[in-house]
């Protein structure tokens, strides 16, 4: 298993920095990171729920001091991440004999693979997930006190990271409740809480530290939970982002072929194991988990790509408790048909095809148009006015984030050039400009270069 480990560790590390600059900084992505050089360069950061929790901005930051801010450093933290999640995937193995169909999946995923190379925040809330998962059952088998450690600090990570961190917090907790219920366990363990109570004390200090900006901004508390909440339910009666109820589904069966195909050939074995009482707590934990994921992200209208990585997960964690059918030629066969068939997607659309928004889990993505037209605006010898009233300029001020180039909602006179979108074309040649190209800056998003007539 120590060789196995070592192997898919390799293999996560090279799937996940091949190239991972290649693709250009998408919206999102150019956001995040742009607040992460601001935190790196000026020491500012305020939480704000509509970009998620702190983590990935001071951890990101600390990149940049330490290895320069470029593509490639940006996407460090959540790479790192991800390979976490495939180790620790694997280590279920104490638990789960058919472990290395998790690790895989959790490798090879075509919406897992893609995201991992993507400054955004939910391979760091999965990842850490699953080392609180293991920390828990590891806890329950042994009792050695580094899980309570282990388990407590990465739930501390996950509910700084993203706002969905919160969700799987009570889905673990809930779980151990109902369990303690059901077993009628009310004994208070004097040991466990000896290293429970320092270990929640640490975890308060990184949520603390973090969402107040090292306690100089003592009301990001508040936004941290009271306001976070508030936000997200707000986006959800605004149906921010909706989309149909079977939007999940679809992109499951296009992309997720193979963890849709074990997770529904382990229900039967799931079924007849509970109904002969012979089901474990971790196999229960893990419908537990299925269910409430699959419920929660389809009921809520905020519905994009990037959230698949948070069904795909407990369906493979799920069905490969039940995977003892591989031990059959006919099964094998299907299943390394299928597992090369998803690697085969997962490989296409993170490398070769990884800009074109025609693949419904490729999201509003930024175009090479972007990098060209912010090489032309870098190499430009005068004044240039980015001009957009809705601010929606993005990605540009990333690349150009040392460059000292104007952005504005307002207009101004006296710009050598004018950048702008199709929407204000017109008043900007009203006021003396001649186009001179378009850019693609992302499918319906044209930016025009316009100079001084």
């Amino acid at each position: 298993m120590k060789k196995l480990l070592i192997v898919l560790a390799i293999i996560a590390i090279l799937l996940r920095f091949y190239a991972v600059d290649a693709r250009p900084m998408d919206h999102d992505e150019s956001i995040h990171g742009y607040l992460s050089y601001i935190l790196m360069k000026d020491k500012t950061y305020s939480y704000d729920p509509a970009y998620h929790g702190p983590f990935l901005y001071f951890s990101t930051a600390f990149v940049f001091s330490v290895f320069g801010d470029s593509k490639f450093t940006a996407r460090i933290v959540p790479a790192v991440f991800s390979i976490l999640g495939v180790i620790f995937a694997l280590k279920f193995y104490r638990f789960n004999r058919n472990s290395h169909i998790f690790a895989l999946i959790m490798l090879l995923s075509p919406s897992i693979l893609y995201y991992s190379r993507y400054l955004r925040n939910d391979l760091i809330v999965l990842s850490s997930f699953i080392i609180v998962v293991y920390s828990y059952f590891s806890y329950r088998e042994d009792r050695d006190p580094k899980y309570i450690y282990l388990g407590v600090i990465f739930s501390a990570i996950m509910v700084t990271s993203k706002e969905n961190g919160y969700l799987y917090l009570g889905t673990i907790v809930s779980f151990i409740l109902l369990r303690i219920a059901h077993e009628r366990e009310f004994k208070i363990d004097k040991t466990f809480l000896k290293h429970f109570i320092p270990a929640v004390l640490i975890a308060f200090l990184i949520f603390s530290s973090l969402y107040t900006t090292g306690f100089s901004d003592l009301s990001g508390l508040k936004r941290a939970t009271i306001d976070s909440f508030s936000h997200w339910f707000s986006m959800h009666r605004q149906n921010d982002h909706w989309k149909p109820i079977y939007y999940y589904g679809k992109m499951i069966s296009e992309y997720e072929f193979l963890t849709l195909g074990i997770t529904l050939a382990g229900i039967p074995e799931f079924i007849r194991r509970t109904r002969g009482k012979e089901v474990t707590e971790i196999e229960l934990f893990a419908f537990y988990w299925l269910i409430t994921a699959l419920l929660i992200y389809h009921v809520f209208s905020h519905k994009v790509p990037w959230l698949l990585v948070h069904l795909v997960s407990p369906m493979a964690f799920f069905g490969s408790f039940y995977a003892g059918y591989l031990t059959r030629k006919p099964a094998i066969a299907i299943f390394s048909a299928l597992l090369l068939a998803t690697a085969g997607v997962a490989f296409y659309l993170t490398y070769v095809d990884s800009t074109n928004t025609e693949h419904d889990l490729i999201y509003i993505q930024a175009q090479k148009d972007v990098e060209v037209l912010a090489k032309r605006i870098s190499e430009f010898n005068g004044s240039v006015l980015v001009f957009e009233p809705e601010n929606d300029y993005w990605p540009l001020p990333w690349y150009l984030r040392d460059k000292g180039v104007a952005f504005s909602s307002t207009y101004y006179d006296g710009f050598d050039v004018v950048v702008t979108s199709e929407n204000y074309l017109n008043f900007v040649e009203e006021k003396g400009y001649s186009p001179d190209k378009k850019y693609t800056i992302r499918p319906g998003h044209d930016m025009y270069w316009l100079h001084k007539s």
